[in-house]
């Protein structure tokens, strides 16, 4: 009997989960003993860590954003390599000497919502080291199936995160910004999910052209900004920001290019007030996806992770504009914010395995469900 078909029949998979999004800053590891049936989700977090992105990697990914296919090609080895080697010295440093499955998000370089996608770090390179099944190139069959590709993750916000009485708002603030929207159990709503609009990515980008460092720590330098209104309406206006879900985006609709766009109106206001605009760019975007739902979906928790959910200017917008939400840190619920798209990821791989779908059709507007992800052994 084949090893996945082994695995089909075991209880708990121990299961590394690795996860590089759209802020480009490093590689998330999530190791949990995971145990996922059609009747639920049950598990225990072994551990997680964060290995950032060596200078000269950072900058060849940056590159590729609008790269040559040669520097594709190349990237996408340099990526499996460092992702296999970044993952066994962890565990090694954990003194865990075996895994069983390992899913593999991968670095995101351009998404096309609705009709292509492109995650890069070949995978071989995991399967090899580590000689287990390796679950990556996730969005592809969501796509397939009619769907966007992302996001991906709500479908393991339902099986965490699902309150019998009480409708909660799930927020991802990354390099882009995504929410899940889950009604209590007794309510027969459509769970909901999309990208709202930009996360981190403008503000550190905009951020490395106006002063030293990668990104505004702890959100200072926004904090000594005011708003510009003028500014803010104008790029609420954008297609995506306007478009309804489902819907889902990245850095090449908001990253470099954007800037560019919209580098002439930035520069003629002070640069701590351009980050504090970018700043309410991003929470404006997520109060407005959120406003129209809370009613009807009883929402009243908003959970919180990302490394955006600890900007404190963004948090404040939220706060000030969304006052009738408990807002909190997933954390408060047993999850940590920092690893929780690692978490599930390694999720993910194990409802491949088990056959489980892992895409929600209200989410993504496929035309089914899908089980997501190729296996590579």
């Amino acid at each position: 009997m084949g090893l996945t078909k082994l695995m089909k029949k075991k209880g708990k998979i121990r299961t590394a989960g690795l996860m590089t999004g759209t802020s480009m800053d490093g590689l998330d590891i999530c190791v949990a003993d995971i145990d996922l049936t059609e009747k639920g989700l049950i598990y225990s977090v072994i551990y997680s860590d964060f290995i950032p992105y060596p200078d000269s990697l950072k900058m060849k990914i940056r590159n590729g954003l609008c790269g040559t296919t040669p520097e594709l090609c190349a990237l996408n080895y340099d990526l499996g390599r460092f992702y296999a080697d970044e993952l066994d010295k962890s565990l090694k440093n954990q003194g865990i000497d075996k895994i069983e499955l390992i899913g593999s998000h991968g670095q995101t370089m351009h998404h096309i919502n609705e009709h292509s996608t492109l995650q890069i770090g070949e995978p071989s390179f995991l399967a090899q080291k580590f000689n287990v099944p390796v679950i990556s190139d996730f969005r592809a069959g969501d796509i397939a199936a009619g769907g966007t590709g992302a996001p991906l993750i709500p479908a393991v916000d339902v099986w965490l995160f699902q309150h019998e009485k009480l409708g909660r708002c799930l927020l991802n603030i990354g390099g882009v910004a995504n929410i899940t929207l889950i009604p209590p159990m007794g309510l027969k709503l459509p769970v909901l999910g999309f990208d709202t609009g930009p996360g981190m990515g403008l503000l550190d980008e905009r951020y490395k052209q106006l002063f030293p460092g990668d990104y505004d720590r702890d959100g200072l330098e926004a904090l000594k900004g005011t708003i510009d209104h003028i500014l803010l309406s104008g790029w609420m206006q954008h297609p995506f920001i306007r478009k309804k879900p489902p819907k889902s985006t990245g850095r090449d609709e908001f990253g470099q290019g954007w800037l560019a766009e919209h580098g002439q109106e930035l520069e003629k206001t002070k640069p701590h007030s351009q980050l504090a605009t970018l700043a309410a760019f991003t929470a404006e975007t997520i109060v407005q996806s959120i406003i129209p739902y809370q009613k009807k979906y009883q929402i009243a928790e908003l959970l919180t992770g990302g490394g955006g959910s600890r900007h404190p200017f963004i948090m404040n917008v939220l706060k000030e504009k969304l006052p009738n939400l408990k807002i909190q840190s997933v954390q408060n619920s047993g999850v940590n914010p920092d690893s929780k798209e690692a978490l599930g990821f390694a999720i993910l791989a194990c409802a491949r395995i088990r056959g489980i779908p892992g895409n929600i059709p209200t989410v993504t507007g496929a035309g089914r469900y899908a089980v997501l992800g190729k296996i590579t052994v």
